[in-house]
């Protein structure tokens, strides 16, 4: 799984993410184009056990349905 090379002044943004442990020691630093972000999502949520997708909000009127 490949990301895109970084290219300044091309009009995309470039996301740095930073992940740290609870001691607050970095563990991971990322630097990728806007358009991998959606491939990173996938690869981190797989990564840390993570789960994606809609999960319903509960609402006061739950009990009606």
């Amino acid at each position: 799984m490949g990301f895109a090379k970084i290219r300044y002044n091309t009009g995309e943004e470039i996301f740095r993410i930073k992940i740290e442990d609870t001691h607050g020691s970095k563990m991971e630093e990322w630097v990728i184009m806007s358009r991998d972000f959606p491939k990173w999502v996938n690869m981190i949520s797989s990564r840390f056990g993570f789960r994606m997708g809609k999960e319903r909000i509960k609402t006061d009127l739950d009990w009606t349905r």
